[in-house]
C-alpha cells in the first residue's frame, strides 16, 4: 500500500486519481492524507505507550499504522484556510510550525521507506543557492544575486544593462496570491532599500526562444517545450497567465538531446532526487540555461496538455522500478 500526502484541492485530487489508476493496474492501493483537512478527522498521530512505538493516519475515518505503507508519496501538503488565516495573527506561524513538527516526525522517522522524495534530500535541494551552485556544475545558469543588501543590487543592476529580473527566494507565503518572476524597472530601484526586510533573487535576463518543463521521474524524463514567448506576458513567467490549475501557454513533448539528459541525470543524482520538475529555457543560438528545479513541482498539468504518462511513471517508481 502506498501513502500520498497532499491537500484536497482539485489539482491534488485530479493527479491522485491518476496515480490511484496506475497502482490499480499494478495490484497495488493509494491513500490520500489530505492536510487540509485536519479540523475535519484527517490528521497524523505519534504514540508511545507500553514500550510500543505507532505512527498513525487517519483517513476518512480509517486509522492506518505507516508501517504498513511501503513507499510514501509526498504532494507539497499545506493547512485548511482556517489556520493560515487564524486571527490573532501571532499564532499562525506557531499552529504552521507544530503542523509540520508533526509531519517532520513522519518523515524522519520513516526515511528508509521508498519516498518521493528523500525528505531530507528535499529539504536541502529547496535551497536555491545550493541548486544553483550544483547546477552550475551541469549547465549554464543566470548570472546571479542572493541579497538583502541594496547597494548590491544597485552595482548588480548596473553590470547587466538594467536588464534584470528578480525572484522569490523561497516559495510565496501569501494565501492565493503568486508572487512570479518580474522584470526590475528603474522604479524598482529607487525604492530597493526595501530588500533589507526580505531577500531575494537577481538574475540577468536571459533571452528566449522558448522555455521547457522537464519532469523527471527516476531514470524516466518528459519534456515539456513551452511557447512562452508568444504572449508578452508569458515571455518573463510562463505562469503568468493560468486557468484554473492549467495555463495559457501552448505546450508540447520535446526531445532533448543525449547531452542534456546525461546531465540532468547526473544533476539530480547529485541532489540525492527521484523527482524533480525543471524549467529552463533554451535560447536563439541553442543553448540551454538552467533555472530551477522543484523537488515536489506540478506535473498533472503538462501530462494532461502532452499525453505524456508521467502519472503511470511516477508510480512505477514509489513501486521499486525506473530508478
Amino acid at each position: 500500500m502506498i501513502l500520498a500526502i497532499g491537500n484536497s484541492g482539485e489539482y491534488t485530487f485530479g493527479a491522485f486519481q491518476l496515480l490511484q489508476e496506475a497502482f490499480t493496474t499494478r495490484g497495488h492501493k493509494m491513500v490520500l492524507f489530505k492536510q487540509d483537512k485536519c479540523l475535519d478527522g484527517e490528521y497524523l498521530s505519534f504514540e508511545a505507550s507500553g514500550g510500543r512505538i505507532q505512527y498513525s493516519v487517519v483517513i476518512n475515518g480509517e486509522s492506518y499504522d505507516v508501517n504498513k505503507f511501503f513507499a510514501i508519496y509526498f504532494m507539497s501538503p499545506f493547512l485548511p484556510r482556517e489556520l493560515i488565516t487564524l486571527d490573532p495573527p501571532e499564532y499562525r506561524q506557531l499552529v504552521y510550525r507544530q503542523f509540520r513538527a508533526l509531519r517532520a516526525g513522519l518523515q524522519f522517522m520513516f526515511r528508509k521507506k521508498r519516498w518521493v522524495n528523500d525528505p531530507v534530500a528535499v529539504q536541502i535541494a529547496e535551497n536555491k543557492p545550493y541548486q544553483l551552485s550544483v547546477a552550475s556544475q551541469f549547465f549554464t545558469i543566470p548570472e546571479t544575486l542572493v541579497t538583502s543588501n541594496p547597494d548590491s543590487v544597485r552595482r548588480f543592476y548596473e553590470e547587466h544593462s538594467r536588464l534584470i529580473v528578480t525572484k522569490l527566494l523561497s516559495a510565496s507565503p501569501i494565501l492565493n496570491y503568486v508572487i512570479y518572476t518580474n522584470i526590475v524597472a528603474e522604479q524598482h530601484i529607487q525604492q530597493i532599500d526595501s530588500v533589507k526586510m526580505s531577500p531575494a533573487i537577481f538574475q540577468s535576463c536571459v533571452e528566449k526562444e522558448f522555455e521547457l518543463r522537464i519532469t523527471v521521474v527516476g531514470t524516466r524524463l518528459f519534456a515539456a517545450k513551452l511557447y512562452s514567448q508568444e504572449d508578452s506576458q508569458t515571455k518573463v513567467d510562463w505562469r503568468r497567465k493560468p486557468i484554473g490549475d492549467d495555463y495559457v501557454v501552448r505546450m508540447e513533448p520535446f526531445n532533448l538531446s543525449p547531452e542534456i539528459e546525461k546531465s540532468i541525470f547526473l544533476f539530480m543524482r547529485e541532489l540525492g532526487l527521484r523527482y524533480g520538475c525543471i524549467d529552463m529555457a533554451v535560447t536563439p543560438r541553442g543553448e540551454y540555461v538552467f533555472f530551477e528545479v522543484n523537488p515536489s513541482g506540478q506535473w498533472y498539468f503538462v501530462q494532461l496538455r502532452t499525453g505524456m504518462p508521467i502519472a503511470e511513471a511516477i508510480a512505477d517508481l514509489l513501486i521499486g522500478g525506473n530508478g
